[in-house]
């Protein structure tokens, strides 16, 4: 992984700023710090992998179960960030159990118009249980009735 800088503006200052973004092996940029959030609609059809962090491998030397070695998951948008494991595709943090909402991808695709879940409250995980949410699946959105 390799560091470059990035000129950016800010918003409120018409002057130019300097941040860090990451390069992974194949040399597509990623912002640092993220910037998507839990129920934000993603357009993208690819996405970088959230269990193997875009590796293709976990552990060391297996080929990674989610994205079955590419590194990439790709999803029929709209989708949204897994409300289950926030996006990191593991059950719990450092398991290398894949999350039973996402299956390790990081997003689930949802169809529009959609709203928090009423049961979880957009957190992805049954208020009652360490499972993830039976009615939203962990996605933490519902489609919306109209």
């Amino acid at each position: 992984m390799e560091w470059k800088w990035k000129r950016a503006k800010m918003k409120q200052e018409d002057e130019l700023l300097w941040k860090p973004i990451r390069l992974d092996q194949k040399g597509k940029s990623y912002s640092w710090g993220g910037g998507k959030r839990v129920g934000e609609i993603l357009r993208d059809e690819a996405y970088k992998c959230a269990f193997c962090n875009g590796s293709g491998e976990k552990p060391r030397g297996a080929k990674c179960s989610a994205c079955r070695g590419t590194g990439e998951v790709r999803l029929k948008p709209p989708v949204v960030m897994c409300a289950y494991c926030k996006g990191g595709g593991e059950e719990h943090p450092r398991a290398n159990v894949t999350c039973t909402a996402c299956r390790g991808k990081g997003f689930i695709s949802v169809k529009e118009p959609v709203e928090r879940c009423p049961h979880c409250r957009g957190t992805g995980a049954d208020p009652h249980s360490k499972l993830s949410c039976i009615v939203c699946r962990g996605a933490g959105v519902v489609t919306a009735e109209e």
